[in-house]
């Protein structure tokens, strides 16, 4: 295990939060609550913030830890941006294209709602990697 920037770590945990408000908020919203086929006010059913937050935001950080990782393997100290792009680009091919793809696939999942998840997907990974590749260790 290499060491990494544990503050770098734990901005780019925040990363996916931020894209998150924004990506299911003001930009695709609209289109995710009618994929969803759901509504606000039934969304607001039974949510629990900090339950939902609080796990999203560790499970964040466990993926921008394993990135950083990654990254250290990749390029021991020379890390730049386009080596965060590279490494969140490989991720997302490898881990949650498959999954995205399994959920259409087996579970009945709409397409769309699933290239929806995964642009989410693909630009946080991206954006934790290159946050976590800007820093050194």
């Amino acid at each position: 295990m290499h060491d990494v920037n544990l503050l770098a770590v734990l901005v780019a945990g925040i990363v996916p939060m931020i894209v998150g408000m924004l990506w299911y908020g003001p930009l695709f919203g609209k289109r995710w609550m009618a994929l969803m086929e759901t509504t606000p006010e039934e969304i607001q059913e039974g949510f629990n913030p900090l339950k939902t937050y609080g796990i999203s935001f560790l499970l964040s950080l466990v993926t921008a830890f394993i990135l950083a990782q990654l990254i250290a393997d990749i390029a021991p100290g020379t890390a730049s941006p386009m080596v965060g792009v590279h490494v969140g680009l490989m991720a997302l091919v490898a881990f949650v294209l498959p999954v995205a793809h399994q959920g259409v696939t087996f579970e009945g999942r709409k397409p769309g709602l699933a290239w929806l998840n995964v642009g989410y997907n693909g630009v946080s990974l991206i954006g934790q990697a290159v946050v976590i590749a800007l820093w050194p260790a």
